[in-house]
């Protein structure tokens, strides 16, 4: 009896864990690499920082232009509590946004988000109504269409993202 449940016991054990001297140190790169070739996740290295990016009532637009991008950002928590700026950007993963009269920061694009620095140059303030800021602004890819981004309108009404 001993010696049946010892070998039952012996047989369980080598069901665990793979010998590490067999298992591809690479991991799921090959999956991954399958994946990208059928199309059916996109390729981080091809992710342009372009459309409509939102978190309830705050808003960013990105559109593409022959030097960077158009950009627009608005956040509204009702009257009197809102920011409105547009601009311009350059980079990818690194925003380099400005909004203008001296109101410059970088942002990050982390694919299917754009963060917002928590402290930014005093005056972007100027964008802003009430206690609303822009400062730690965090919003998810909504839609990566242009012609979407260029309709995007701000808390004023007008379109954020407009030449």
């Amino acid at each position: 009896m001993r010696r049946g449940a010892l070998a039952a016991l012996a047989m369980l054990a080598a069901c665990g864990r793979p010998d590490p001297a067999t298992v591809d140190p690479r991991g799921g790169e090959g999956l991954e690499r399958a994946a990208l070739a059928a199309n059916l996740v996109a390729d981080p290295a091809r992710i342009l920082p372009t459309g409509v990016f939102v978190a309830d009532n705050d808003r960013i637009c990105l559109v593409p232009r022959p030097d960077g991008y158009r950009v627009g950002a608005s956040v509204d928590y009702g009257e009197g509590q809102r920011c409105t700026a547009r601009g311009t950007a350059t980079g990818r993963d690194v925003l380099a946004i400005d909004f203008g009269g001296g109101c410059r920061f970088d942002a990050r694009s982390e694919g299917d988000r754009i963060v917002f620095p928590t402290i930014l140059p005093a005056p972007c303030e100027a964008a802003c109504e009430g206690r609303a800021t822009l400062a730690a602004l965090r919003v998810e890819r909504l839609s990566d269409a242009a012609a979407e981004a260029a309709r995007l309108r701000g808390a004023d009404g007008r379109l954020l993202c407009a030449d």
